[in-house]
């Protein structure tokens, strides 16, 4: 069971860079990201400010730490503002510079509290 978990987990990591990283050729501005795990799925837009939606699972609280690991940068997490029923907007810039970045996603609310990590391009408009 756990090591299915982690196989689902590498999946969607994997489709969600595949897809931010070819959205991005395409052109346009920063492409959204879904994502889901057992208690939660949310809807991610990967700018500054970072907006979640929950679209599954009631949140009450989202905090949001991000890492660039193909420079070894690791941002201090920084919460968020409820702007609305399951939209949460983070309080600060979340992203130090462009590339890829992979954001954890901390959920806290009626389904208890869980992770959801996302892959994230990030490029200057």
């Amino acid at each position: 069971m756990k090591r299915a978990r982690s196989l689902t987990a590498v999946c969607l990591l994997a489709a969600g860079v595949l897809f931010a990283v070819t959205s991005r050729w395409l052109g346009g501005g920063p492409e959204i990201v879904e994502a889901a795990d057992a208690r939660y799925t949310v809807t991610v837009l990967p700018a500054d400010p970072v907006e979640v939606r929950v679209t599954s699972g009631q949140a009450e609280t989202v905090t949001l730490a991000a890492v660039m690991p193909s420079m070894g940068h690791a941002l201090p997490p920084t919460g968020t503002v409820q702007a609305g029923p399951g939209r949460f907007v983070a309080e600060e810039d979340v992203f130090g510079m462009d590339g890829v970045w992979e954001l954890s996603i901390t959920l806290s609310g009626d389904r208890g509290e869980d992770v959801i990590t996302v892959s994230a391009v990030v490029a200057g408009d």
